[in-house]
């Protein structure tokens, strides 16, 4: 990208670009990947990562290496739940990897109504492939995932997922799985996490939302709306609801669903899943 007539530019004179939405304005974490999305002006790779989370010094190098050393490049995505940050800065590279993202629970809580779950493996234990090629994973999560920036037309950012946090990781697997991508997790942590940013002062989004439309949980009673949007993609049976499936594969516009590399069945195989 940076060797290119419309990214010298902007590369030399050390850019980023940045979308700022108001807090009544926003419409949960899902969206906001869409959003972000757009920003894309056509580099190699595509980085994703929450908010409140640090990073080492030459990351990008890092994870451009790793994912070149995959097998399946650039059919490639890279992914793990970041250690955990303290306010004290007890943090550092660490050589042990994070976890494969390999376990998946169906949520027993009222709440999160069923969605799937990930979890993530140990983090000790003989890698499965000589270095300097990853280890291979099942899941992508969405707090952090790189990828070669080829999904983006492959498999896009749904736009009509609003509200929408838990659910969002089952449906990324099993789009980046269908559209032919494999998973991969790093072989070194290159990111943490402030998991409680409520010791920070920082709301959750479900915050903004019961404050945008008054009174608590209204962010749960959109959300369990939307999740049967994700549920139907997901291969949930019976959650076929017409008003929360439009757009899915028009003809004449982006696929939201699933490719046609791979199948859904495939994967839920793949992953040990049991639908039913």
């Amino acid at each position: 990208f940076c060797a290119t007539p419309l990214g010298r530019p902007h590369c030399e004179a050390g850019r980023v670009r940045v979308l700022r939405v108001n807090e009544t304005e926003s419409l949960g974490p899902a969206f906001a990947r869409y959003l972000a999305s757009k920003l894309w002006l056509g580099e190699q790779f595509y980085v994703q990562i929450d908010a409140h989370m640090w990073a080492v010094e030459r990351w990008d190098d890092d994870l451009r290496e790793a994912l070149r050393a995959a097998p399946s490049y650039p059919n490639v995505v890279m992914s793990a739940y970041p250690p955990g940050f303290s306010e004290s800065g007890s943090w550092k590279r660490s050589t042990k990897g994070t976890g494969k993202l390999c376990a998946a629970t169906f949520s027993a809580s009222v709440v999160e109504d069923g969605i799937i779950r990930l979890g993530s493996g140990p983090v000790s234990g003989p890698p499965e492939a000589a270095a300097p090629e990853p280890p291979r994973s099942v899941y992508v999560g969405a707090g952090f995932f790189a990828a070669h920036a080829s999904f983006l037309g492959k498999a896009p950012f749904d736009p009509y997922l609003p509200f929408v946090f838990m659910g969002e990781e089952i449906l990324l697997s099993t789009r980046f799985y269908t559209n032919g991508f494999d998973v991969y997790a790093p072989r070194a942590s290159l990111f943490a996490h402030q998991y409680r940013p409520g010791r920070m002062g920082l709301p959750k989004f479900w915050e903004s939302t019961d404050r945008t439309f008054g009174g608590g949980g209204a962010n749960t009673r959109f959300q369990r709306l939307v999740i049967k949007r994700v549920k139907h993609l997901v291969g949930y049976p019976n959650y076929e609801d017409p008003a929360t499936l439009v757009h899915v594969h028009d003809k004449d516009g982006p696929n939201y669903g699933m490719g046609s590399v791979r199948t859904l069945a495939d994967f839920h195989d793949m992953a040990g899943l049991d639908m039913v």
